[in-house]
């Protein structure tokens, strides 16, 4: 069964594995199995090991705790255990085994076992156990049951008792009845979070009076972080304790104080930090640490510009300076690089901290006006979009009425002979109307609601089918189109709005990109979202275009109307897709992303435009 899969196909991963590979028969116990590795760290030779049992090689001292494991392991199916075995030269190493009982045709049952040398490991703590042995400090070691499986000779110094005593002693009853209930539920806290445990109680000495003694410990787990015991550091602090008690009688009130105002700063909503005469961070509350993503440690000690956004660095240092002059700048903002890179725009008010009547610092509260800042950008351009649609569904028809007469009486003329000589004329005419015309056309989809036909299909289809026109439209212009789709699920997408928007974009970025250059359209997903990305060689996009992008009439195109990105816009609402533009000298990335989750069970839905 697992014997024959390790010498079938398998065979290199046994043969070449760092690691014994051994199997026995579940009946007998004997070897059927034996990995080359056997003779790398035992010495054995595989033939020398098939036939033998699988405590042979055992150390006699661990017997009894790796029969227990063995028998415990067959029960649940698996299990662990670290034990010596002895080598062909009659030495012994240590070794952890981890053991699978393994199942096969007609409940036929193999133990495979996987051992690996920790030789080095338990040398290594015997060693430790040495220096132990000579600390001042008392030591004591309790394995998974409470079972204590080493006490430093220190301990006798420390509380009088001999080492066979404590043995017999160890449990609570050395324990102030008052600090017993305090000092189970640490170490319970601490087997269960297998955190590191600090805590001070009273303890009886040998002549029957009570010390302080403050215990630091550690919970001790194995590689699959199970526990396997608890090791406890112990000290004299008994004098420290009755130094600590008066003066914690005089510090009561100053502690409750500081508590308060600890308290009431970490639970402000605003950002609350101060800094030095050196710009160097001295304090930042609970809510500047979330909100920018570093720890207190991250943060402490570093100038506040490491945090600055670097266009705002010189006027937040000239606004600096003068507040340790004395003079207030009143309220002002600024950009805030978090740990993730995110921008966060806030609102600043600070004051000067005075040290006997000197300026030494300067505390400083800051609101994050991020979103409430993008809030208003989109608020208003929506404003702009609905005073545009209000326009267009009041006039479009009125205009189009006379428009299309005189486009029709425009079109007789060019068939008259007598206007020969005027055609280039007339057809300039027509041509502007059926631009005015289109314009027209995009108020209207943006100023009607729109039902959007939403259908599970694939994106990349609806992009390869559109390549052809826009290869068409790339080779008139001089460009080339590169398509990169990787496999992603299938969306709910109202195709021909999706043509369009695909349309657009990439017209948009044939029009930036120059002659001869690159546009690519790319596909992929990412967690739950699936990304569609129109990147161009542009210059792009100015920051004072990029800001008010999609509001009709705003273009970085010299004769743009800016309704093409609007319309884009409006078809990536209706789809609850989210974007996400990147520009810089060397071009612009166009992203729209579609939630595939949210979309699942959206059926014909109603969009405002």
């Amino acid at each position: 069964m697992l014997k024959d899969i390790l010498q079938g196909d398998y065979s290199l991963i046994a043969e070449y594995s760092t690691e014994i590979v051994d199997i026995f028969d579940r009946e007998n116990l004997k070897c059927i199995y034996a990995s080359p590795a056997n003779q790398r760290i035992l010495g054995y030779k595989p033939e020398e090991l098939l036939g033998r049992m699988c405590m042979e090689l055992v150390h006699p001292d661990d017997m009894e705790h790796v029969c227990r494991e063995l028998q415990e392991g067959i029960a649940r199916g698996n299990g662990k255990a670290e034990l010596r075995e002895r080598k062909k030269d009659g030495s012994y190493i240590w070794v952890e085994v981890q053991g699978y009982l393994i199942t096969g045709y007609n409940d036929y049952q193999e133990i495979l076992l996987i051992s690996r040398d920790i030789n080095d490991r338990k040398t290594a703590e015997n060693t430790l156990r040495e220096i132990t042995d000579n600390m001042l400090d008392g030591i004591v070691l309790f394995n998974k049951a409470g079972v204590v499986e080493y006490i430093s000779p220190s301990c006798e110094d420390l509380l009088g008792y001999t080492s066979q005593e404590l043995k017999q002693r160890i449990k609570l009853e050395l324990v102030h009845p008052e600090d017993r209930s305090q000092l189970v539920q640490v170490v319970k806290e601490e087997i269960k979070n297998q955190s590191f445990m600090r805590v001070e109680f009273r303890c009886c000495h040998a002549s029957g009076h009570y010390i302080w003694v403050e215990a630091i410990g550690n919970t001790l787990v194995d590689s699959n972080k199970r526990v396997k015991g608890i090791i406890l550091a112990f000290r004299d602090i008994d004098a420290r304790k009755q130094a600590e008690q008066r003066i914690q009688e005089n510090e009561s009130k100053l502690k409750d104080q500081y508590n308060y105002l600890n308290t009431l700063i970490n639970n402000m909503n605003e950002f609350c930090y101060t800094y030095d005469k050196d710009f160097n961070l001295t304090f930042v509350n609970q809510k500047a640490i979330i909100g920018t993503g570093y720890s207190k440690e991250e943060m402490l000690g570093r100038p506040i510009f490491d945090f600055i956004h670097p266009d705002d660095r010189e006027n937040v240092h000239h606004i600096a300076k003068e507040r340790f002059q004395n003079i207030d700048p009143g309220r002002y903002e600024h950009r805030l690089i978090c740990k993730n890179g995110h921008e966060l725009l806030v609102r600043v008010k600070g004051a000067p901290i005075y040290n006997h009547g000197e300026i030494t610092g300067m505390v400083v509260l800051s609101d994050d006006i991020t979103e409430y800042t993008k809030m208003q950008v989109e608020m208003a351009r929506l404003d702009q979009m609905h005073m545009v649609g209000e326009i267009a569904a009041g006039i479009a028809h009125e205009i189009r009425n006379p428009m299309t007469t005189v486009k029709g009486f425009l079109q007789l003329l060019l068939r008259d002979d007598d206007f020969s000589g005027k055609r280039e004329y007339l057809e300039i005419m027509i041509e502007e109307l059926n631009r005015a015309n289109a314009i027209i056309g995009e108020f209207l989809s943006m100023a009607r609601n729109k039902k959007v036909d939403l259908k599970s299909c694939q994106l990349n289809q609806v992009i390869r089918a559109m390549a052809p026109l826009l290869q068409a439209d790339a080779l008139l212009a001089d460009r080339t189109i590169i398509l990169k789709l990787d496999d992603i699920p299938e969306l709910l997408l109202d195709v021909k709005e999706i043509r369009q928007l695909i349309m657009n974009l990439v017209r948009n970025a044939l029009e930036a990109t120059p002659r001869g250059g690159m546009v690519e359209i790319k596909t992929w997903q990412e967690n739950d979202m699936v990304n569609l990305a129109v990147k161009d060689k542009g210059e792009g996009i100015p920051d004072e275009v990029l800001e008010k992008l999609g509001t009709p009439f705003v273009s970085g195109k010299e004769n743009g109307t800016g309704l093409g990105l609007a319309v884009c816009f409006g078809i990536i609402e209706r789809h609850k897709a989210t974007t996400d533009i990147k520009t810089s000298s060397s071009g612009t990335v166009f992203t729209v992303k579609f939630n595939c989750s949210s979309m699942k069970d959206e059926p014909e839905i109603l969009f405002p435009a």
